[in-house]
């Protein structure tokens, strides 16, 4: 580019270094993307699939087909545009934010007042609101974030493994939320729980069906020496 090109070489030299400098930076590493993935540890022991790859799966046709179609069936995504706007809602709105609309709900009832209207509901949201019952005040600003950002971390492998984000976007999407687990919560412990009262609050049914599992599967990668939450650091830096 030809006008008042040298002038502009000399004005904006440090502004090139820092450009040069951000662009040279590294991504995360291996140790960092292991932490991330091991945020959703209890939906990969679920799926009996693997913690330390971020497509989980080998990427057979037989794989990309069975995920594409569970994909579809439990969120209705069947391409990049619904996958990108899923994640936005995650990030939004999540259940976190009817969990503590029920919440700030519930503070404004009396105790014969919530009982009343327990009787009023389905068995679904009777659950639900039993839940928020439990652990609304307890968690706090907390919310449900830790169950809302290991699903949306879960959503960014899948879609590296079905071809609707690139390896680069997937981690980019990623990391930052693992941060924000790591800034949220005080151990894998503590994430661990928030994603079990999550699912709780999000299904009577699916408690009832594979409660127990998710169960088992918390307290093994607790105890398990070899398992992802044993041998990754919960203070890694991520930055």
């Amino acid at each position: 580019m030809r006008y008042g090109c040298r002038a502009s070489r000399i004005v904006f030299w440090p502004l090139c270094l820092g450009l040069v400098a951000i662009a040279c930076r590294s991504g995360p590493g291996d140790e960092q993307k292991r932490w991330a993935l091991a945020a959703t540890a209890l939906l990969t022991e679920y799926n009996q699939e693997s913690h330390d790859v971020l497509e989980g799966v080998v990427r057979t046709q037989e794989n990309i087909a069975r995920h594409k179609m569970l994909l579809n069936y439990w969120w209705g995504i069947d391409s990049r545009e619904h996958l990108l706007f899923l994640l936005e809602w995650v990030e939004q709105i999540g259940h976190r934010k009817r969990f503590d609309e029920m919440g700030r709900y519930m503070n404004t009832l009396s105790d014969h007042q919530f009982i009343e209207m327990l009787k009023s509901v389905n068995k679904e949201d009777r659950s639900s609101w039993e839940t928020v019952f439990k652990y609304w005040s307890r968690l706090g600003a907390k919310s449900l974030i830790g169950w809302d950002f290991c699903r949306y971390i879960h959503l960014c492998r899948r879609g590296y493994l079905l071809g609707y984000l690139s390896e680069k976007e997937a981690w980019d999407l990623i990391m930052p939320k693992a941060q924000l687990l790591q800034r949220t919560f005080d151990s894998w412990w503590d994430l661990g729980e928030n994603y079990l009262i999550g699912r709780e609050f999000w299904s009577f049914e699916r408690t009832e069906a594979s409660g127990e599992f998710f169960s088992r599967a918390f307290e093994k990668l607790l105890k398990d020496q070899i398992s992802p939450w044993n041998t990754i650091p919960w203070r890694l830096d991520l930055q």
